[in-house]
């Protein structure tokens, strides 16, 4: 989605005699070039600075015809010209507007007045005019190559600005809105919710007061390797989608405890650099060890907001004690330039949110089953389905259409007794289902559900259900079955049928939503010769429909493989794997399962936690206690429907260690066997890109990152990243995926609001409606499930 403003479109469309005739939509030599040398071009300019619907869009992309006009460098020339013509560059603090840009406008040397834009009205604004002169003005929250364009009698002149942003800062600042969720102010604060920030930790801390210290974190007198400095968390190499809460630092050492830390970001590209120093968050007790910090929400903004595709985003982190810093220690980590839009729907096992079961070890003794959501920029989840008092209002193994419209549960262990839930964004209403099914696949708009007995069973309360064709001769269970978004193939992990070792194979076949016919059954996985444990569940689409990521067991763990269930619990390893959805033969995604080149890299305990706990009245306490074995705990992948930044974003469950945060051993996540008000379990949820353009029997995976805003104190699992449901034209919007009719533009007062067309008629930018990728106005982009995307990295 672009940056405009509508009443400048016009302004210039008439004062340039432009239209859509006249600049051909999706003819790229016709429009003015976008891309920069950050690797944020036009495509990348997907939202205002703060990201929050309703925002001033300034800017527009494409929306000029490129007939030169005096492009050149130096002084006055002949023709329509504007000065300076040389790129300017200037150096913003983060946050202020200054210094400016003036521009004027010249029709054979004499002053003329003329329409003005820029491209990204993320990084600053002009006045539209007509105005023989302007003055850019930065937003002071994101840097990089802004193009300044003014417009006259068919011509175009533009300019650039580079825009640096530079920032510095001691201690939290209890004044800054985005700043003071992070900042505890309670103990029981630090584990309410999806903890301080969403991340859990201790928060943001105060100022560093000692000056002398201060000079000691820019100058440290070693790096660190000596006393084993490392970072826990975040992984190196993550690629980060805009729009998160900021991830929390974690670090070991063998000091153990820290004074004060200081952390720098900075851009590959110069256009961004900030460096922070804190102190031991107040929170702490005396006797506490300060190892972990989260970056300031405002600087992650600012810095993923100005990092994009190869200009990279590289974090340093430098601790002090007694006086000596050391450090500092670094990671790189790629940003996808756009926002993950929509609901995150997930299982949780130990939810304080709904109290339906009891026998609990911890607190009042009791938990709850239910289905949670978190919405982007919440700081803890909020209750879909399922609500406080018996085990009767116990709402758990879901299954969520993709465009967010309604999901199904299943009455706790009462099989298969399911309701289903129309979804909004801020309500669910439940409807009871005469036929119910445990774990289905809700059809993409949610109008009905494939039960695993192969039925189709219309939403929303399933009165009567349809008979299906073309599957009895492979299975007589499907398992766990998902439709892909376009709902015209449907994926299966058979549990039993007609054919050999049903249970190690998982199928792709193709469906008619207007007969219910399947057909062309292809076994794309085929375990048969593994050991038994060894096979292959839990499908999921990518948005394009090319592959399948799945749940790959390499071990049953305590329950086995009782009535053909694929567990994650007593011992049970899983590796998430993938597979094309037209031929045969599987690939590990190593780097989002914990490898690279072939070497675990996540982290595990030089003292494991020493904690006896059971999962229904199994012993699992001593299983895997110093998190050796993450990288084969790794579970239940779904995939976000919509494909953006170049990448597919892959949900997943894992019992990994989350930093210093969620240590306890992996398996003590049921809140009978285990006290989990006073332990966070490890057992959470995780998000891991992967590169939209991958081939077939690569691994296109990078590290994963946690899931910000789930519960902290429980068990999580499952997740579901559906769209929002859809806003009708005229509401607010950040991106057109959000909107019933594919488009996000600004209305007359500049106020991003859905619509049912581009401006003009013109073609659509990443995550707007397209039919086919010519409806792009970037011809390298794809259109994936209905909306522009980028490609992916090379």
């Amino acid at each position: 989605m672009r940056l405009r403003i509508e009443p400048l479109g016009i302004l210039l469309a008439t004062s340039l005699g432009l239209s859509c005739a006249v600049a051909a939509c999706g003819d790229s030599a016709q429009f003015v070039a976008t891309t920069s040398s950050t690797g944020q071009g036009a495509s990348t300019s997907s939202q205002t600075a703060s990201g929050g619907a309703g925002g001033t869009a300034t800017g527009s992309t494409g929306a000029f015809m490129a007939t030169g006009g005096g492009g050149g460098a130096g002084g006055a020339v002949q023709g329509f010209d504007v000065q300076p013509a040389a790129m300017q560059t200037i150096t913003v603090a983060l946050g202020a507007q200054t210094p400016t840009v003036a521009y004027a406008a010249k029709l054979n040397g004499n002053p003329v007045a003329a329409g003005w834009q820029v491209d990204r009205g993320d990084i600053g604004t002009v006045p539209p005019g007509p105005s023989t002169s302007v003055v850019f003005t930065p937003k002071g929250t994101t840097g990089g190559i802004v193009k300044v364009t003014a417009g006259l009698n068919n011509q175009t002149v533009s300019r650039q600005i580079l825009v640096k942003l530079d920032g510095t800062q001691n201690g939290a600042d209890p004044n800054n809105p985005l700043e003071i969720p992070q900042i505890a102010t309670t103990v029981a604060g630090l584990t309410a919710g999806g903890g301080i920030g969403g991340v859990g930790g201790e928060g943001l801390g105060p100022a560093v007061g000692d000056p002398a210290l201060v000079t000691a974190l820019g100058a440290p007198t070693g790096d660190g390797s000596a006393q084993g400095l490392k970072l826990l968390y975040p992984y190196d190499k993550t690629v980060w989608p805009r729009g998160l809460l900021a991830p929390n630092l974690m670090w070991d050492w063998s000091i153990g405890d820290a004074d004060a830390i200081r952390i720098d970001l900075t851009t590959s590209s110069g256009t961004f650099q900030w460096h922070g120093t804190f102190g031991r968050p107040v929170i702490l007790p005396a006797n506490g060890k300060f190892t972990r910090h989260p970056i300031p929400q405002d600087v992650w903004q600012a810095a993923t907001n100005t990092a994009g595709g190869t200009d990279t985003l590289t974090v340093g982190l430098t601790v002090a004690k007694g006086g000596m810093a050391y450090g500092p220690i670094h990671q790189t980590w790629t940003v996808a330039p756009a926002r993950l839009s929509g609901i995150i729907y997930y299982n949780s096992y130990g939810t304080q949110l709904a109290q339906n079961l009891g026998g609990a070890v911890g607190g009042n003794h009791q938990f709850g089953g239910a289905v949670l959501s978190i919405h982007g920029g919440d700081t803890g989840p909020k209750l879909t389905a399922g609500a406080s008092g018996t085990e009767a209002q116990c709402r758990v193994c879901h299954s969520v259409a993709a465009n967010g419209s309604r999901l199904v549960v299943q009455h706790g262990d009462s099989y298969p007794t399911s309701s289903s839930y129309d979804l909004t964004p801020t309500t669910s209403t439940e409807h009871a289902m005469a036929n119910g099914a445990q774990f289905p696949a809700v059809y993409p708009d949610g109008s009905a559900a494939l039960a695993p007995s192969g039925a189709i069973l219309p939403l929303p309360n399933a009165a009567t259900t349809i008979a299906s064709t073309g599957l009895t001769a492979i299975t007589t269970d499907l398992g766990t079955p998902a439709f892909s978004p376009d709902g015209l193939h449907a994926a299966f992990n058979p549990v039993a049928g007609p054919v050999a070792n049903p249970k190690q194979k998982l199928y792709v076949a193709d469906y008619d939503p207007a007969t219910h016919a399947f057909s062309n059954p292809l076994a794309i996985v085929d375990d048969t010769g593994q050991a038994a444990p060894i096979r292959p569940g839990w499908p999921a689409f990518t948005p394009d429909g090319k592959f399948v990521v799945f749940h790959h067991q390499t071990t049953a763990g305590g329950d086995g493989n009782v009535d053909g269930a694929l567990w994650t619990r007593k011992g049970a390893k899983a590796e998430i794997a993938w597979a094309s959805s037209t031929a045969a033969g599987a690939t590990r995604l190593d780097r989002l399962n914990g490898y690279d080149n072939g070497m675990v890299y996540l982290p595990k305990l030089t003292t494991p936690v020493s904690l006896s706990c059971t999962g229904d009245a199994q012993q699992v306490g001593n299983i895997n206690p110093d998190h050796g074995d993450d990288v084969h705990l790794n579970y239940e992948p779904t995939v976000n429907p919509v494909a953006s930044g170049g990448y597919v974003w892959v949900v997943f469950t894992s019992r990994r260690m989350y930093g210093s945060v969620a240590t306890i051993p992996p398996f003590c996540s049921d809140p009978r066997g285990v006290d989990l008000i006073q332990n966070i379990t490890p057992k959470k949820l995780w998000v891991a890109a992967v590169d939209l353009n991958a081939m077939p029997g690569t691994d296109g995976s990078h590290p994963a990152f946690y899931l910000p805003a789930q519960e902290l104190l429980a068990g999580n699992s499952r997740a579901f990243w559906a769209l929002d449901p859809c806003k009708a034209d005229g509401n607010g919007c950040n991106a057109g995926d959000e909107c019933c009719n594919g488009y996000c533009e600004p209305d007359p007062n500049g106020m991003l609001v859905c619509s049912n067309t581009p401006p003009n008629g013109m073609c659509s930018q990443p995550q707007e409606k397209c039919t086919t990728a010519a409806d792009c106005c970037d011809m390298t982009n794809l259109c994936v499930n209905g909306f522009c995307t980028l490609k992916g990295p090379a």
